[in-house]
């Protein structure tokens, strides 16, 4: 017989006949071990069973040999060991069916500005997106290359508007609202794949996110710097995020570079208004700080909230002999042609900062 391993595993659905453990729906046998367990030289107390030549103990024993502490969470069906997250989330477990209503884990809207919503801008809408966002590193952590996670119990609205021919308002004004948020990750109004009554709602709709990789350059070009400015007040971050979107760029209307070309070339590339914004707002949500793109019919810039309000900054007008005074500018020229959209989106990144 070869040696035994010692491997921790967790015996579930057993039932017990003696010594001999039968694994439910199964045709294996554990069986109580007779072999001895040292711990750092001395010997412990360790029930363990043998299942085709390997030890098996409990978990909870195992954590408690070395001290870590064991948690079983009913609600979402999890254990845990040492510390919990900070956000816990329920998998979405196998096929389910859709009530057709809209679903959140808490009503996030609550905290939101009421003015922003209405028929077609709804609270729904928002806690969906919202929950997304409050937990995109618990989702980007498992998406699959579709941009679904499927241990992640998503939040959804239901556009009843919303056919298989037609998109609703709603969904037409969510993709809006989301698509200012793509860069560094990419975001989608799915539906959850679990569910298999799906198109009995053709407006059931989740937030999807996941992280780009078409900017993975861009991303590694921008690493050090990020890390950088990490501790600095928002305001100076801001500073030094225009500088070095104005190094990268000299504004030219013709070949145009994207925002791998603008963070990766040793030259400045040719770009307009909008490759300023869009660069900018890369490496401000990326630094932490809430940042949308805004656009009329023949400009963009960007709306950026720093020091407890909404600013506009015009990196193209910063770029021409950067004037300080100009960086942040609290009543722009312009007005953004959409601006249920944009003021919907920045509730979103900051809730109550538009009343």
């Amino acid at each position: 017989m070869r040696k035994h391993s010692f491997l921790f595993g967790l015996l579930t659905g057993a039932c017990m006949f003696g010594g001999i453990t039968v694994l439910a729906n199964t045709d294996v046998l554990a069986r109580l071990t007779s072999q001895v367990f040292y711990y750092n030289g001395s010997k412990i107390e360790l029930e363990a069973y043998n299942i085709n030549d390997y030890n098996y103990v409990r978990l909870r024993d195992a954590a408690e040999l070395f001290g870590v502490k064991v948690e079983y969470d009913g609600e979402t069906d999890s254990v845990y060991l040492g510390e919990k997250p900070a956000a816990v989330v329920k998998p979405s477990a196998g096929k389910g069916k859709s009530d057709g209503k809209a679903h959140a884990r808490e009503d996030y809207s609550q905290a939101a500005n009421p003015e922003i919503f209405d028929s077609v801008y709804t609270r729904d809408a928002y806690n969906a997106i919202k929950q997304s966002l409050v937990d995109v590193e618990s989702i980007t952590a498992g998406t699959n290359g579709d941009g679904y996670n499927p241990s992640y119990n998503y939040a959804n609205f239901v556009d009843g508007k919303d056919t298989m021919q037609t998109p609703g308002d709603t969904v037409t004004a969510m993709n809006s609202v989301i698509g200012g948020f793509n860069g560094y990750y990419l975001f989608r109004l799915g539906s959850a794949v679990h569910i298999d009554n799906i198109y009995e709602y053709p407006g059931y709709r989740i937030c999807q996110i996941w992280f780009n990789k078409k900017l993975e350059p861009a991303k590694e070009a921008t690493d050090g710097f990020v890390e950088e400015i990490k501790g600095l007040p928002d305001a100076d971050k801001i500073q030094r995020i225009a500088d070095l979107v104005c190094d990268k760029i000299v504004y030219k209307d013709e070949n145009v570079g994207g925002l791998n070309e603008v963070f990766t070339s040793a030259a400045p590339v040719n770009g307009i208004c909008g490759t300023y914004a869009s660069a900018f707002q890369y490496l401000c949500l990326r630094a932490g700080i809430p940042c949308l793109v805004a656009m009329d019919q023949d400009h963009a810039w960007n709306e950026v909230y720093v020091n407890g309000a909404w600013e506009s900054a015009d990196m193209g007008y910063y770029d021409v002999g950067r004037p300080q005074a100009q960086l942040l500018i609290d009543k722009f020229r312009k007005t953004d042609t959409r601006p249920q959209r944009l003021k919907f989106a920045k509730e979103l990144l900051v809730p109550t900062s538009t009343k």
